[in-house]
């Protein structure tokens, strides 16, 4: 569980990094107003998409782990009944 937790942190500041990649760059390389206004806001909302929906998908995985053992299956009981023994 703490494993998933770090992991979880771990992922949320690349994607941090990541999303702000776009605004230093524009900012770097003085930009102009038409990437300034339109394309660095576009790229990092297709980031921001793309990043929250691997940490759903990075989250479902991670609780999928302690949610999983609370319904597995035990093996048959001995004594049920089989099906040719509830046929009157």
């Amino acid at each position: 569980m703490l494993s998933s937790k770090i992991m979880m942190v771990m992922y949320r500041v690349v994607a941090v990094l990541l999303l702000s990649m776009p605004m230093a760059i524009n900012f770097i390389i003085q930009g102009g107003i038409v990437s300034s206004f339109v394309y660095v806001p576009l790229i990092t909302i297709a980031l921001s998409g793309i990043a929250i929906y691997i940490d759903g998908k990075l989250e479902a995985l991670c609780t999928r782990d302690r949610v999983l053992p609370t319904f597995a299956l035990s093996a048959p009981s001995a004594h049920m009944k089989k099906a040719n023994d509830l046929m009157v």
